[in-house]
């Protein structure tokens, strides 16, 4: 990395180069907006590679991205940010100097360009043969639970006894459809609210 590389960039190229160079990624649209606003505001490229670094993305990075120069920058920006002389407090940053900024730069409209460039393009959605395998696979199962059901339905209301009702159930989704759980270890209550739900849905 190299912080006077970075100050004379051009302006439309100056963030994503230093998000890239001082937090190692590309710019996220919040913290672009927040940068920009800050560019529009009247801020310099030195103090906002400077708020940059002393983030704690940016200094999770700086391992990664060394600069003396960037680093006795951010050291200064550090002493001089508590000063009671607000905005005129960053006129002590001005040594480094940077290329003179485009009056007619419109930052508006290039953040407006380059957060649409940025959105990701939406492939179309393809189906191939596996993917239809599976579909189909779980078309077929949930056809044969269908059919179970339906037949356990059918068995509720030919049965009148509730217990060679629940036991007729259990075996026919057994067969067809194999529980995770033996239905010996599920209580006589849960059995029978079971039953319940089926002879409420077939009538």
């Amino acid at each position: 990395m190299n912080l006077y590389l970075l100050l004379n960039l051009p302006d439309e190229a100056f963030l994503p180069a230093a998000f890239e160079s001082v937090v190692g990624r590309e710019p996220d649209v919040i913290g672009l907006a927040h940068y920009v606003e800050r560019l529009r505001s009247g801020a310099s490229r030195a103090l906002v590679l400077a708020e940059m670094r002393s983030s704690a993305e940016g200094q999770a990075h700086a391992a990664h991205a060394p600069d003396r120069e960037l680093d006795i920058l951010q050291r200064r920006y550090r002493r001089v940010r508590g000063w009671p002389l607000g905005r005129w407090r960053w006129i002590f940053l001005s040594r480094y100097a940077a290329r003179s900024p485009r009056g007619d730069f419109d930052w508006a409209l290039w953040f407006s360009h380059y957060s649409e460039a940025q959105k990701p393009k939406h492939a179309s959605v393809t189906t191939g043969p596996e993917t239809e395998n599976k579909l189909a696979a779980i078309e077929r199962r949930v056809d044969a639970l269908s059919a179970v059901l339906q037949q356990a339905a059918s068995l509720l209301r030919e049965s009148g006894a509730a217990e060679q009702e629940t036991v007729s159930i259990q075996q026919t989704v057994s067969e067809a459809y194999p529980p995770a759980v033996p239905l010996t270890e599920v209580s006589w209550a849960a059995r029978s609210i079971y039953a319940q739900m089926l002879q409420h849905i077939s009538a």
